[in-house]
């Protein structure tokens, strides 16, 4: 079964940054954030990144790329749900 990967930005992939702070985002519940931020930051996401191999660089402003491509990150997400149980539904 074939399968099409969808996504903007070019495929670059500007996975994450590294200043992450509540300040960054807009939200009805800024507490939200908050405790979002608090229980999964973005140190965790790139410590992911890294133990799936996925090489990336720094660009302008502390934005994290990944070297080849955004289908790394959505092959990482796949290989995360698969390994605990997860489905996706589209």
């Amino acid at each position: 079964v074939g399968r099409k990967i969808l996504m903007s930005g070019g495929g670059f992939c500007n996975f994450t940054n590294l200043e992450v702070t509540p300040a960054h985002y807009l939200s009805q519940n800024p507490h939200f954030v908050k405790s979002a931020l608090a229980r999964y930051t973005n140190w965790d996401f790139i410590s992911l990144v890294a133990e799936h191999g996925i090489a990336y660089h720094e660009k302008e402003l502390g934005q994290l790329f990944c070297d080849e491509g955004a289908e790394q990150i959505v092959e990482m997400l796949k290989s995360e749900c698969d390994k605990y149980g997860a489905k996706i539904l589209l």
